[in-house]
């Protein structure tokens, strides 16, 4: 039925335009020097059933799709030279923003991406429909995301740059913070505690190569037990409207790992909550608080 759409599109007269928060991002990353693509070509308009890169997708979700509206995009490897953030880094900084709620990246329904490099390695395809799931992918040498229903028009994205939020760790951190996250991820990975080696400690993987603070405060807050699960979960929700949630969340901290590595940087709960990304919300900076205090406690002696 699908060349039966694209047929039926091309008799209206082509209408397209990209959902709103998608299209955004895609003339941020165009301004700074990506090939950004949106529409598909004629093998993805006559696709069965037609998918995201087309103005009728009947993969849409939650709802259905708005008539001529696209809802992906690809984005391809930066030109050489450029020093722009590889696909490698953009796509890890998409993922972590989207698994921590941050606004600007919360209309992402999926995204197929290589962690390691272009062409090899792993593909993963991270969803959220609801509940966040991973799987293998074949979509390689780009990135692809694909959006939700329900934000066509949304200005959710005004203003999200996850290019800067690679290069500068985040626009709204300070030079403190930035250094208490460098001293936790120092004094964790690094030396000065019985954790001090270059491995991670939970047998999870190797330490990131990156220097960026983001990927080192990533890291530290991917370690703690019970948190990337807890998080996904929030997908979609107002966390200033659910402390039951959030309570169930933080309670999975690990307060063993947090206070071995405040104690290894000689850092207090309150200096470590500072560094805590100011997306959210003031209630859970003070249960996460609580949590370190509670963490800190039992590490005492």
């Amino acid at each position: 039925m699908s060349y039966t759409d694209y047929q039926r599109w091309i008799s209206r007269g082509r209408p397209f335009r990209l959902m709103t928060p998608a299209a955004n991002l895609r003339d941020l990353l165009r301004r700074y020097g990506y090939t950004v693509y949106d529409i598909g070509n004629e093998s993805h308009l006559t696709h069965e059933p037609p998918e995201d890169h087309t103005p009728y997708s009947e993969t849409s979700y939650p709802g259905d799709s708005v008539y001529g509206v696209g809802y992906a995009i690809d984005i391809m490897p930066p030109p050489a030279g450029s020093g722009l953030p590889s696909l490698q880094l953009l796509g890890a900084r998409l993922l972590a923003d989207r698994k921590a709620g941050v606004p600007g990246i919360r209309w992402l329904k999926y995204m197929n991406w290589e962690p390691e490099r272009n062409n090899g390695g792993d593909c993963w395809h991270e969803s959220w429909q609801p509940n966040y799931a991973r799987r293998s992918s074949s979509d390689r040498g780009h990135i692809h995301l694909s959006g939700l229903t329900g934000y066509e028009s949304s200005t959710i994205g005004a203003g999200y740059d996850p290019v800067a939020r690679i290069r500068g760790g985040s626009d709204d951190m300070s030079e403190q913070a930035e250094n208490e996250i460098h001293q936790v991820y120092v004094g964790l990975f690094n030396g000065g505690s019985s954790m001090g080696r270059r491995v991670d400690p939970d047998g999870a993987g190797a330490l990131p190569s990156s220097n960026s603070l983001v990927a080192k405060l990533d890291y530290l807050l991917a370690r703690l037990d019970g948190v990337a699960a807890g998080v996904a979960s929030l997908a979609g929700k107002d966390w200033t409207d659910e402390p039951a949630i959030i309570a169930g969340v933080l309670a999975g901290l690990s307060p063993q790992l947090l206070g071995e590595a405040l104690k290894a940087a000689g850092l207090t709960p309150e200096a470590f909550a500072a560094a805590v990304p100011p997306e959210m919300a003031k209630q859970v900076v003070d249960e996460l608080l609580a949590r370190l205090n509670a963490g800190t406690t039992s590490q005492a002696g």
